[in-house]
């Protein structure tokens, strides 16, 4: 794994219970810097060993949403495929524990998660949690 990629992990290891990412958002920066934009997302997934949790994995593309010339576009682009291809256990649970609804449009991310949760119920749970969310968020708003 690349030093700066093992750098920006552990710091977010050390900052994550506080959730002040003062550190990682810089190494972030760095990251972004040496990998550059293009199929950042598959290339950090590759790279990543498996015994990474899914969950700083996650943490680490939510921190580079907002260091990307696109705020994250790509990222959510990518995250989206992966719900809709719904193969890899890893990748789907990363894209659901983003801070984001995937999918721009409501109904479609509640017709792909519903199809989700039929087809992996390991993962039913979190894709009602997330459509209930959603659904909640636009009845406030």
């Amino acid at each position: 794994m690349h030093p700066i990629l093992s750098a920006v992990l552990e710091t977010i290891c050390q900052e994550r219970d506080n959730l002040e990412y003062r550190r990682a958002f810089y190494k972030v920066a760095a990251l972004v810097q040496e990998y550059g934009e293009q199929g950042l997302t598959e290339c950090l997934f590759d790279e990543i060993p498996r015994t990474v949790p899914f969950e700083i994995v996650s943490e680490l593309l939510g921190l580079l949403m907002w260091q990307t010339s696109d705020n994250g576009a790509a990222i959510s682009r990518t995250m989206e495929r992966w719900l809709l291809e719904g193969v890899d256990n890893r990748k789907l649970r990363i894209a659901l524990s983003l801070e984001v609804y995937p999918f721009q449009e409501q109904q479609e991310m509640e017709r792909v998660l519903l199809g989700l949760a039929k087809s992996n119920p390991r993962l039913a749970h979190c894709c009602h949690k997330l459509i209930w969310a959603r659904r909640k968020a636009t009845q406030v708003g």
